[in-house]
């Protein structure tokens, strides 16, 4: 039953509105990047990460990881980011299999963490949760979005496609950003949550949804205003104007971002998609090691391009 699950999207009248002038206003941001840091790969000569400083939304600095090759070859970029309270990591493996990359460590979190210049605490995603103009979830589309065109400007070499990639607060970042900025070639996101806002608090047991649930249990009062405001950022409600090939990923069993609200999101998606299902997500158990099988997917999708025949087995079983 889940597997067909396909809620009402839950735009608010202005969605449309809001985020074009949230993009209109980004777009005036000079992000002025700065190259602060070099390493390089010991095992590939060829290879190079930059730590790059640029100017988000608020006139914020967000630190970004650009790994590429230092030819002037034609390559496929990935942009990425990276957990909810994590940062992002080299992706060596990523780069060297032939393509560049670009990770985003989000405003307050990483190496971008006095980008967050008041921090609820409530938890992160309660930061500016009084209106959706002043939530830390939009700055975080816009760090994600910025950061794309950062890694445009500064690459040596012409990019030859796109791939937005993230895993669960990434993963969410990533549709988001391909649905404001316009359809990358491929979307690949695994568990991307804030999928389902009605719902998800039902179901989840830890992460973001459980600090709004707890902000929640102490100001039932502000029930009404905190879903008016996350209907804003709810996956379910970018879905729509998402056109590019998708794969997506599930854990039948994760307590942090429930199948159920990823099959919310997936549903509502226009373009091709593929959908991997895997026994868990969001655990320490054995079985996420089947997990690499959608890295080495979406990676192969990348290098050697979207088939003919993709979206023609739209489930995956593992």
């Amino acid at each position: 039953m889940r597997r067909q699950f396909k809620p009402e999207h839950t735009k608010p009248r202005d969605f449309d509105l809001f985020w074009q002038e949230t993009l209109s206003k980004l777009e005036k941001v000079d992000p002025d990047p700065i190259i602060a840091g070099v390493e390089h790969s010991p095992n590939h000569p060829e290879l190079v990460l930059e730590y790059v400083e640029f100017v988000s939304l608020d006139d914020v600095r967000i630190t970004g990881l650009l790994t590429h090759w230092k030819d002037d070859l034609p390559r496929p970029l990935v942009v990425y980011s990276h957990g909810y309270g994590s940062q992002c990591m080299p992706q060596w493996s990523w780069v060297s299999s032939g393509l560049n990359c670009f990770g985003v460590d989000i405003r307050g979190f990483g190496r971008s963490h006095d980008a967050l210049r008041e921090y609820s605490h409530w938890g992160w995603v309660l930061t500016g949760i009084q209106a959706p103009e002043t939530s830390v979830i939009r700055g975080a589309v816009c760090d994600y979005i910025q950061g794309a065109r950062v890694a445009e400007q500064l690459l040596p070499n012409p990019t030859t496609h796109h791939t937005y990639q993230g895993v669960s607060f990434a993963g969410a970042l990533a549709l988001k950003s391909a649905s404001v900025l316009g359809s990358p070639d491929l979307l690949a996101v695994g568990v991307p949550t804030f999928g389902w806002t009605e719902g998800r608090y039902i179901f989840v047991k830890s992460g973001s949804g459980a600090q709004i649930n707890h902000y929640l249990a102490n100001h039932p009062e502000r029930l009404d205003d905190v879903m008016l405001v996350m209907r804003y950022f709810d996956p379910v409600n970018f879905a729509d104007g998402v056109h590019c090939p998708a794969l997506i990923g599930l854990g039948l069993k994760d307590d942090v971002v429930p199948a159920k609200t990823v099959y919310a999101i997936a549903n509502h998606l226009v373009g091709k998609k593929e959908i991997m299902e895997f026994p868990v997500s969001h655990t320490d158990l054995p079985e996420e090691r089947l997990w690499d099988r959608f890295e080495q997917y979406w990676l192969t999708l990348t290098i050697e391009g979207i088939s003919e025949g993709f979206g023609s087995k739209p489930l995956h079983f593992d």
